[in-house]
């Protein structure tokens, strides 16, 4: 008899079906292949998959680099005082330093991710510190206050 199966699967053509007799040796699971870490992978809390919310902005967006270079410029900092770096950690899972005075508010960072990455600024953000983690509420507070010298801070979409 033909199984079920196979007639639905050619449903009412010819099937030639050959078998072969292994009663008499012992089953053993197939061998599977591991492949471990393959496909694409997603960081926890980061959009899923890369948003693309605005066509326009990203278009308008132009050179990464021109635009952190602005970025960094509209920061203001003046060498003469005290300096920081923070590593920013984007949620598109880039990452930029850049450089603050410990007078620089938090509210400027969050202008210079909007000028740096112009596509992030139409999409809602949190920022966040690492270890503990902590969202950056008052956006009022120094980055000396707020002690956010030589952090890292990282930008989770709402």
């Amino acid at each position: 008899e033909v199984p079920l199966e196979l007639i639905r699967m050619c449903r009412g053509l010819e099937v030639a079906l050959n078998l072969e007799d292994h009663r008499h040796e012992e089953w053993a699971p197939p061998k599977v292949s591991v492949k471990a870490f393959s496909g694409e992978g997603h960081k926890l809390g980061s959009p899923t998959p890369h948003v693309v919310s605005a066509p326009a902005a990203a278009a308008a967006s132009g050179d990464r680099k021109t635009n952190e270079a602005t970025a960094q410029q509209n920061v203001g900092l003046k060498e003469s005082d005290p300096t920081t770096s923070l590593q920013i950690r984007l949620s598109d899972g880039s990452r930029i330093v850049a450089k603050f005075n410990h007078a620089n508010k938090v509210s400027d960072v969050r202008q210079f991710i909007a000028t740096a990455r112009p596509e992030t600024a139409v999409t809602p953000f949190v920022l966040m510190t690492t270890f503990p983690n902590k969202e950056l509420t008052d956006e009022s507070q120094t980055l000396a206050e707020a002690n956010l010298l030589n952090a890292v801070i990282v930008q989770k979409m709402k």
